[in-house]
């Protein structure tokens, strides 16, 4: 019976283990978490991650304006905001030649087909090379 003995003694170690675990914080962040509330009353008053890295700099604190936004983000845990840029509408731009005057529409000949328009007057496209002009 001394099995059943050894595996509860195990299995008490293991419950001890799990109790006692404190997950570790890499080096750079053990270097911060002494100012904690410091760098939390800073994020509080809208201070940004590279002026907390300067002035943890100042205080000889060598760290990156990354590595405090990694502390914030994961010891904080400050909520990422999504901030996405607003698109600007696409606008078709027509390119004119300064000296003519508005062009005209494309006028249709009597086999229907359209008269290729200015070369001035068309929409911005990519930029293909004319081999007439080479």
């Amino acid at each position: 019976m001394k099995t059943d003995s050894a595996t509860d003694l195990v299995a008490a170690r293991l419950a001890k283990a799990i109790r006692d675990y404190v997950p570790r914080h890499p080096t750079k962040f053990q270097k911060l978490m002494p100012m904690k509330g410091s760098i939390e009353e800073l994020r509080s008053k809208g201070v940004s991650y590279a002026a907390i890295a300067g002035i943890l700099r100042d205080i000889n604190v060598p760290v990156a304006s990354d590595t405090v936004f990694r502390f914030c983000h994961e010891v904080l845990r400050e909520p990422k905001a999504r901030h996405r840029r607003k698109r600007k509408p696409s606008t078709l731009r027509v390119r004119k030649q300064p000296d003519k005057p508005s062009p005209t529409p494309p006028v249709l000949s009597p086999g229907g087909s359209s008269q290729k328009p200015d070369r001035w007057t068309q929409v911005n496209g990519p930029r293909i090379a004319d081999p007439n002009t080479i």
